[in-house]
């Protein structure tokens, strides 16, 4: 399993929706920033992992730029798979976004500003 390069992430303020098909909204809708040409697929410490947590060793880790002040609430990766096509070919995670350990999209800093950098530290994502 890998993303090639095709995955964006999109970081919003407030609780993420009930599902990955629900669209943000309100006060759980405003868009922070947004993260584009994620790939995974390689070994630990080189982008990305074949499966388990993506993380980045002491490479620099995928970024983005702030477009909107407030604090990081939840995430929603969006990626295109390779061979499908239609509403299939769209695969979408959301999960708790933050600088704690424990959150599905662990950031650098949870309180995003604009024009501030926003680097992905680590996102355990596990082929099921």
């Amino acid at each position: 399993m890998g993303t090639g390069g095709t995955a964006s992430m999109t970081i919003y303020t407030g609780t993420q929706p009930t599902d990955a098909d629900t669209a943000p909204s309100g006060t759980s809708g405003t868009v922070l920033c947004t993260i584009t040409g994620i790939g995974w697929g390689g070994s630990n410490g080189t982008r990305g992992a074949t499966c388990g947590t993506v993380s980045f060793g002491t490479s620099v880790g995928y970024a983005g730029t702030g477009i909107y002040d407030g604090t990081a609430g939840w995430a929603r990766m969006v990626t295109v798979g390779t061979g499908f096509t239609g509403s299939a070919a769209t695969f979408r995670i959301d999960g708790d976004c933050g600088v704690a350990a424990t959150c599905s999209f662990v950031i650098d800093n949870a309180s995003i500003a604009v024009d501030s950098v926003v680097t992905v530290l680590t996102c355990p994502i596990s082929a099921g």
